[in-house]
């Protein structure tokens, strides 16, 4: 059995509410707007792990939504329906760089990351795939399975982890961007991810926020 991490990108328009998406792990972030999340407000900016059946209710003018979930492969897509409600998914992939066995303990971490102008990464990898999507400038990276090609806001882009990266952000602004990802349970004391290959010296402080870490159980 393997798992699948997949990216939505929902749109509700003032009092649209949805059916209830199926349970599943569940990462959701307000990227614009204000909604509800099974009565719960969340303004823009803001984020939570949901696992339950959640309804979602448009609680602003135009309100959009990035959505991290992770299934089983296989599973149908669980788009959000509804009226006044627009929903696509915009990204799945397979994770293959991890052995997740039923009953198995994990960590789903929704955090952002913030390049200075300019910015050319060291060489780096990470303990475990994810899914990353730009909020502002613009990104472009060098890994060995999945090339990523400059990404614009709005655009996602998947990292497997362990495979060497090479990180390019905008020239003359900074780069901003989420990423949603499956770690080991030991990361769940709040470390960052990166280990630097060529540098022991990591990017200046302020660069990593922590919005969501959620242990869960496959």
């Amino acid at each position: 059995m393997t798992h699948t991490l997949i990216f939505y990108q929902d749109q509700l328009l003032q009092g649209a509410k949805s059916a209830p998406l199926r349970s599943t792990h569940r990462m959701i972030l307000v990227r614009h707007g204000r909604v509800r999340v099974n009565q719960r407000l969340l303004e823009e900016g803001e984020a939570l792990y949901a696992a339950d059946a959640s309804v979602i209710a448009g609680d602003g003018e135009w309100s959009m939504l990035w959505r991290w979930e992770l299934e089983q492969t296989g599973s149908p897509p669980n788009l959000l329906s509804g009226e006044e409600i627009h929903s696509i998914q915009r990204m799945s992939r397979e994770i293959t760089s991890l052995d997740m066995p039923p009953g198995s303990r994990w960590l789903f971490r929704l955090d952002r990351i913030k390049m200075p102008a300019g910015r050319v990464t060291d060489p780096h990898v990470h303990p475990g795939p994810g899914i990353r999507c730009l909020l502002e400038g613009s990104f472009s990276a060098e890994q060995k399975s999945e090339a990523v090609p400059q990404r614009l806001p709005g655009d996602p882009w998947w990292e497997v982890g362990p495979d060497e990266v090479v990180a390019r952000g905008a020239p003359a602004m900074r780069t901003r961007f989420m990423r949603g990802m499956i770690l080991p349970e030991r990361f769940a004391d709040g470390t960052e991810t990166a280990t630097w290959l060529e540098s022991k010296k990591p990017p200046a402080s302020g660069h990593w926020t922590l919005f969501v870490d959620h242990r869960i159980t496959v």
